[in-house]
């Protein structure tokens, strides 16, 4: 399933939701295949986005499932930030329906691990991180063993963990936004209170020190933490003053052992995060080229890699004063 803007429509695409008038007046049912009459009748009611069923077999192309999944992910978060700007009501059911589809999908696909090269990179904008963290943190609660249901969760407020920045905002907005986030989604019929969480506590750290709240330690949720590492691991990934290493992202994480993410979360984005997949080539120490060819697991910013110069297997756990220097 897949959501699409209505002016994307085609004749043949078959409803993957059943629509209703806001009154609870049912519009479609689930599985009608459009015509040109009905997908003409859908726009004039104003509907911007539908839910379309797809048949797609995406095994054998974990990338091609990837980006499907972030264009979903865009065009949900640009439908809420246009309402929100609008000052409407959060459209909360699409991102529901969203949440659902998505969290069955990360759940089903064992081999679904987020790589280096799928980061949204060199992009500021609220729209490219909010789709890094959202897949980036359901991932990571995948690792750490959570059901359908938390991830679930974990997809909802971390898709919207940054609501609170959608409309215009001075600089005070960016101590206060996860408050005003949460203060938007807590009447939000479906939004539940982890993902609420989520919202209002992104932004805290373990030991105090962080915002709006200085919440800390038991205080803070599980969920709240791999939210907020993977949004420091994006921007810190997207610091324009510097062109960052996926390694140098990893020690950036790890050096928050304690301090503002547990032990426990932070092995789970280690197993999520892959910084050199199987064909990455790079260049070590020395000026050595590589491709990497097999990963260590449980230490995978030590690949083993191949040496183009001698054709031989070069394993970097066993030679640690080998850095990888650049991605080429």
């Amino acid at each position: 399933m897949r959501l699409v803007r209505a002016d994307q429509l085609a004749e043949g695409d078959k409803l993957g939701r059943s629509l209703y008038t806001a009154d609870g007046r049912l519009i479609l049912r689930q599985g009608v295949v459009l015509n040109r009459r009905l997908i003409e009748g859908l726009k004039k009611r104003s509907l911007r986005y539908l839910m379309i069923e797809t048949t797609e077999a995406w095994g054998a192309d974990p990338k091609a499932l990837k980006e499907n999944l972030r264009d979903q992910m865009k065009d949900l978060l640009n439908l809420v930030m246009d309402t929100v700007l609008r000052g409407g009501a959060v459209p909360v059911e699409p991102v529901l329906e969203w949440s659902e589809h998505m969290s069955r999908i990360v759940m089903e696909e064992r081999d679904l691990l987020y790589h280096f090269e799928d980061l949204l990179r060199g992009d500021a904008n609220l729209i490219a991180h909010s789709v890094n963290v959202c897949f980036l943190s359901m991932l990571t609660a995948k690792a750490l063993g959570y059901n359908k249901q938390r991830i679930q969760n974990v997809a909802v407020g971390s898709l919207l963990h940054d609501i609170g920045l959608f409309r215009p905002h001075d600089g005070t907005m960016l101590i206060n936004h996860p408050q005003v986030g949460y203060d938007l989604l807590r009447q939000t019929p479906g939004v539940e209170p982890p993902a609420l969480r989520i919202v209002m506590q992104h932004h805290e750290q373990l030991d105090g020190r962080g915002f709006p709240h200085g919440t800390r330690g038991a205080e803070l949720s599980e969920e709240a933490q791999i939210c907020g590492l993977c949004s420091d691991f994006d921007y810190f990934m997207n610091d324009r003053l510097a062109d960052k290493l996926p390694c140098g992202g990893i020690e950036y994480v790890m050096s928050k052992i304690d301090t503002s993410y547990s032990y426990v979360v932070v092995r789970g984005f280690l197993k999520a995060f892959v910084p050199y997949p199987v064909g990455t080539e790079l260049r070590l120490t020395g000026g050595l080229h590589a491709t990497v060819v097999e990963l260590n697991k449980g230490h995978l910013a030590r690949p083993i890699v191949r040496l183009t110069q001698f054709g031989t297997k070069f394993n970097l756990m066993e030679h640690p004063s080998f850095m990888v220097e650049a991605v080429v």
